[in-house]
């Protein structure tokens, strides 16, 4: 039997994965509705690609709840959340 390759997440989706339970933690305190929640607890259980995770995080961050949600200026979850906003990120 062969064995299976491991593989690992990229070290930008595994920083998209913290920002995106620290975007769910901050949600959840806003109110934003259980489903999208939800839908993105999910996704941390699974192997999510970058794609997925992105689109995660947009969904919640587009809720009138969370308008204007930043986090804290020059932190490195900043940076990265500036970086994917970037029209070429």
């Amino acid at each position: 039997m062969g064995k299976r390759k491991t593989v690992w997440p990229t070290d930008r989706e595994v920083r998209l994965r913290f920002i995106l339970f620290a975007v769910i933690d901050a949600a959840s305190a806003q109110g934003v509705c259980a489903e999208v929640l939800l839908t993105a607890h999910k996704l941390l259980r699974d192997a999510p690609n970058e794609a997925r995770l992105r689109e995660a995080l947009h969904a919640i961050l587009a809720t009138d709840e969370m308008y204007g949600f930043r986090f804290p200026v020059g932190s490195e979850a900043d940076d990265l959340m500036q970086t994917l906003e970037a029209p070429d990120g």
